[in-house]
C-alpha cells in the first residue's frame, strides 16, 4: 500500500475526500467535487458510492468524506 501523507493548515469550510479507487475508476473528478461541495458529508458519502454502484463499480467503492468545522 502508498500512502500519501500532506501537512498544510485547514480552514472551516474545507472537505476532504479518502476513497478507494472503485469510485475514482467510475465516477469522474469533477462530479466527486462537486457532491462533496453540495452536499452535507454523510450525504455526499452515500451518493457517490450509490453513483459508483449504478456504474458498475469494478471494485470495492470505500468513501469518507470529512469537513473541518469553525472552532
Amino acid at each position: 500500500m502508498q500512502v500519501d501523507c500532506v501537512k498544510d493548515d485547514t480552514r472551516p469550510g474545507d472537505r476532504f475526500l479518502l476513497c478507494s479507487d472503485g469510485l475514482t475508476k467510475v465516477v469522474s473528478d469533477a462530479e466527486i467535487a462537486l457532491v462533496i461541495e453540495l452536499l452535507a458529508p454523510s450525504e455526499a458519502v452515500n451518493h457517490l458510492v450509490r453513483m459508483a454502484l449504478d456504474r458498475g463499480a469494478p471494485d470495492n467503492v470505500s468513501v469518507v468524506v470529512v469537513a473541518v468545522a469553525a472552532p
